[in-house]
């Protein structure tokens, strides 16, 4: 991803956002919008990109709100529902792109689905890496609501959440940062089963500056960079993703969005990480059979969380077949 192509633009609210910028080869082919979630900026698609843009697509790749080159307000009210979306909007604006084909991962497919809900038109299909679609539900909140996993999975499987919306996760996070990165992207997949969705088991990983080796597909190169980008702008921001879902206004605003809004009626590809031990396919699964009611194309690659970074070739090559098809 060349430096040279990114932009910057102010949107409606007032916030500066950085964005990588191609434009396609030809007027017949559509823009792809990359959406990055957490810790990453939009450097995680840096595998994707090239392959894309090889084959004439625009693309689009925000740093989103928190990250990279973008501003990184601490306030939560700036993290979810209709703001959300306008902002990514203004950046569609900015390039007049009217319509995109969004590709989403991990909190980036919220980023998404808040487009979905207030600018389906700017979206003409979506595809969903790992954690896949999110319908705004102030009522249903993984935070302040564990049982609802401990009883249908068994499994305390978000307890990590309620570790990153305490006060001082950031500060123990930044000084820590090394662990933090070893424990978001795990030597071993099972790694996350003992010590994201067991209560106090991520605080203990990080605080105690627990280190392990990297994965194969995490060079010291990318965790150097992923530490740079993280350190420069805190993780006051970042963080913000996680507490926007317990945020009065946000959930408020959630409530007012009639329900027909929630319901997906484009073309929809759902990639499941068969080896992700958080984002579980089979909660991905019961979501998409409620709210999907267009085509929904299913497939599986055996990696986990960051199978896009570890098999890139798989998810391209689906994408891409997918993307052919529309």
């Amino acid at each position: 991803m060349d430096e040279k192509n990114y932009k910057q633009v102010k949107t409606k609210r007032g916030l500066n956002y950085s964005y990588y910028f191609s434009a396609p080869s030809s007027s017949d082919k559509p823009t792809l919008f990359f959406s990055h979630g957490f810790p990453s900026a939009s450097f995680l698609w840096r595998k994707q990109v090239p392959f894309f843009e090889q084959l004439g697509y625009g693309i689009i790749v925000p740093d989103h709100l928190g990250y990279g080159g973008t501003d990184k307000p601490t306030d939560t009210k700036f993290y979810g529902g209709r703001g959300l979306a306008e902002d990514q909007v203004d950046i569609l604006d900015a390039e007049n792109v009217k319509q995109v084909i969004a590709i989403a991962h991990d909190w980036g497919s919220y980023a998404v689905s808040c487009i979905l809900h207030y600018f389906p038109q700017r979206v003409s299909a979506v595809a969903f890496l790992a954690v896949g679609y999110r319908p705004a539900d102030g009522a249903v909140n993984p935070i302040t609501q564990p049982e609802f996993f401990r009883n249908t999975l068994g499994v305390d499987l978000l307890a990590y959440q309620r570790f990153f919306v305490e006060p001082d996760a950031a500060a123990i996070i930044e000084k820590n940062i090394d662990s933090f990165i070893n424990l978001l992207y795990p030597e071993t997949p099972e790694v996350w089963k003992s010590h994201l969705s067991v209560d106090g088991a991520t605080r203990a990983w990080i605080a105690s500056n627990r280190i392990t080796p990297l994965p194969s597909y995490v060079s010291e190169e990318d965790k150097d960079r992923l530490r740079k980008s993280l350190l420069s702008g805190g993780l006051g921001g970042p963080l913000c993703w996680y507490k926007q879902q317990i945020d009065e206004s946000n959930l408020a605003e959630a409530d007012k969005l009639p329900a027909s809004a929630r319901d997906i009626h484009h073309p929809v590809l759902y990639i499941a990480f068969t080896k992700d031990f958080v984002a579980l396919p089979i909660v991905m699964d019961k979501t998409h059979e409620k709210y999907i009611k267009g085509p929904l194309t299913r497939k599986e690659v055996a990696g986990d969380h960051w199978a896009l970074m570890s098999h890139p070739k798989e998810v391209n090559e689906i994408s891409k077949e997918w993307l052919e098809g529309l």
